[in-house]
C-alpha cells in the first residue's frame, strides 16, 4: 500500500480531473418537431479515499466537486434533435501526499466542457427507438489552471449508439435506455469506453423512479507522467422525479462509486429542474 500511495500524486491527478464528470439528462428518444427541455441541474460529490489498481480502498487527498450544468434540446425535426450544455465548476482538493509533485492544496472556479451536438433517430416502433448522437466537448479550463483543473483542459468528441424501450413493469409503466459510447479525448488523457443505463417506473402519476448506471473503461493508459494508468470507474445513481406540471418537473438523486480501478471513490447529491417547452 506505501507503494500505491506513494504513487498517488501520478494515480490520482489522473482519476481526479476523470471521475466527477455529470452526464447529461438525455436518452435515445428525439424531441418532436418544434419541442424542446432544459433541464438544469447541479451535482456536489465529495471524496476522500480512492481505488488502487486492484480495487482496494485506500485513503487519498480530498476532492470537493459542486458542477452546474444546463442541457439544452430543441428538436429541430421528429428525427433530429439539437444539443447544448454549458457547465460551471468549483473544484477544492486537499493536500497530497508529502513530498509528491503538486501535493498543496489547489482549487478550480469557473467553466467546464461545454457540449455542442445532435440526435439522430435511426429507427422507432411501438415503444422503441433507436438514435446516434454525436457531441462535441469544448473544455473551458486551461492547463496553466493547475491539477484541481485537470480532465477539463483538453477537448473531446462522444459518440453513442442509444437504444430506448417503453414497457411495463408490475403492472406500471416503464422504461429502459442503454448508451455505448466512445469518448475520443485530445491531449494526453487516453479515449474511453462508457456504457450508460437507465431504468425509469412511473409508481405514480406525478412520480418517476430513476435508477442509473455509468460505466467508463479507458482504454489503456494516455501519455505520461501523468495519465500513465488505465483506469475503470463504476458509478450508480438513484433517486426520482416529481412533475409538478406537464412543463415542470423536479428531481432529487443520490450517487457514488461503488467500485473502481485507480480512480476516487465519489459520494454526492443531484438536483435538477426539468422545463418542457
Amino acid at each position: 500500500m506505501g507503494r500505491v500511495v506513494g504513487a498517488g500524486g501520478c494515480m490520482l491527478r489522473v482519476v481526479l480531473g476523470l471521475c466527477v464528470a455529470a452526464p447529461a439528462f438525455a436518452g435515445a428518444w428525439t424531441q418532436k418537431e418544434f419541442d424542446g427541455s432544459a433541464f438544469f441541474q447541479t451535482t456536489a460529490t465529495w471524496s476522500s479515499k480512492a481505488f488502487d489498481g486492484n480495487g482496494s480502498l485506500f485513503d487519498s487527498r480530498t476532492y470537493d466537486k459542486v458542477s452546474t450544468q444546463l442541457f439544452l434540446e430543441y428538436g429541430a425535426t421528429d428525427w433530429l434533435t439539437l444539443l447544448a450544455a454549458p457547465e460551471l465548476l468549483q473544484i477544492q482538493m486537499g493536500a497530497g501526499t508529502p513530498g509528491a509533485l503538486d501535493a498543496a492544496p489547489a482549487r478550480y472556479a469557473g467553466f467546464g466542457y461545454t457540449d455542442l451536438g445532435a440526435r439522430v433517430r435511426l429507427a422507432h416502433g411501438e415503444g422503441w427507438v433507436v438514435s446516434a448522437q454525436g457531441v462535441l466537448r469544448i473544455p473551458g479550463a486551461r492547463p496553466s489552471e493547475g491539477i484541481a483543473a485537470l480532465g477539463y483542459a483538453d477537448g473531446e468528441i462522444d459518440l453513442r449508439l442509444m437504444a430506448g424501450l417503453s414497457f411495463v413493469l408490475f403492472g406500471l409503466p416503464a422504461f429502459v435506455d442503454l448508451e455505448a459510447a466512445q469518448r475520443l479525448r485530445e491531449g494526453a488523457p487516453p479515449d474511453e469506453f462508457r456504457l450508460d443505463a437507465t431504468l425509469g417506473l412511473r409508481v405514480a402519476p406525478q412520480w418517476l423512479l430513476l435508477a442509473q448506471s455509468f460505466n467508463v473503461v479507458s482504454e489503456g493508459a494516455g501519455q505520461g507522467p501523468v495519465f500513465d494508468v488505465s483506469y475503470a470507474y463504476y458509478k450508480l445513481q438513484m433517486g426520482g422525479m416529481y412533475d409538478a406540471t406537464a412543463h415542470l418537473s423536479f428531481m432529487l438523486a443520490g450517487v457514488t462509486t461503488w467500485y473502481a480501478r485507480n480512480a476516487i471513490q465519489e459520494t454526492g447529491i443531484v438536483g435538477a429542474v426539468l422545463i418542457r417547452y
